[in-house]
């Protein structure tokens, strides 16, 4: 498996990095879009590309203010125009993309998405946020503390900018894609995003469906961290039929 790294520019300037994982089939790619906190370079990510690989090529990112992208995290105001700027460098290199994002990253991702109808063919939304106002973040309570600490390390961390800047809100922005088959996975034990989240998401959604609920699961990454054989199975086999 060969790695390269790359940088695009996204449309305010911000310097955008990634990571390309080559499968070698050409025909499709996946891109990964991390959630707050994490980056191309986390552990989990690192682990889930290499996973995915086996069926197509993965794009590994990193929004603005983390890992090796420039500027501020935003908290999913702007990082659609990071998120555009990777789907640019890719679109013309495959003849099918898909997206896959955890958490504020899977906002992100669908309304991305929700602008360029065409040029996704396939969605998974890990632990998304049907909108940024209702995000619970119970962080206080044991398991969130716990998961807390067991993600910290090496590609973790972030540069946070204006919290208050508006944002779309996925749960309207999904219903502009008709065509689009969308796998929704959430956890019932997430302390950040709960579970109706992703109901809400998965009943506006207009397109080909289907909401995967993971009994005492956590939270995005988590999910990945503490069955990885089993999270990577489910979202190979979409993909294999989806992309």
């Amino acid at each position: 498996m060969t790695v390269t790294s790359h940088t695009v520019q996204a449309r305010d300037g911000v310097r955008i990095a990634f990571n390309h994982y080559h499968n070698g089939g050409g025909g499709a790619a996946v891109i990964a879009c991390h959630g707050f906190f994490s980056s191309k370079e986390a552990r989990s990510h690192r682990r889930f590309s290499q996973a995915l690989v086996q069926a197509c090529d993965v794009i590994s990112m990193d929004f603005r203010g983390h890992g090796r992208s420039g500027g501020l995290y935003t908290f999913s105001a702007r990082e659609d125009a990071d998120l555009e700027a990777v789907l640019e460098w890719a679109a013309p290199r495959f003849a099918r993309l898909g997206l896959i994002g955890f958490s504020l990253g899977a906002a992100i991702a669908i309304n991305t998405a929700s602008r360029h109808p065409g040029r996704v063919r396939s969605l998974v939304a890990v632990s998304a946020p049907s909108e940024f106002e209702r995000i619970e973040f119970r962080w206080w309570t044991p398991r969130a503390l716990r998961a807390g600490l067991a993600s910290l390390g090496p590609g973790s961390g972030c540069r946070p900018g204006n919290l208050f800047l508006p944002k779309e809100r996925p749960v309207e922005r999904i219903r502009a894609l008709p065509q689009l088959p969308v796998l929704f996975i959430h956890g019932t034990a997430d302390p950040i995003v709960s579970l109706q989240h992703s109901r809400r998401l998965h009943e506006a959604a207009p397109g080909p469906k289907h909401l995967e609920v993971i009994p005492g699961g956590g939270h995005a990454e988590w999910l990945f961290r503490e069955d990885p054989e089993t999270f990577s199975r489910l979202v190979l086999s979409w993909f294999s039929r989806t992309l």
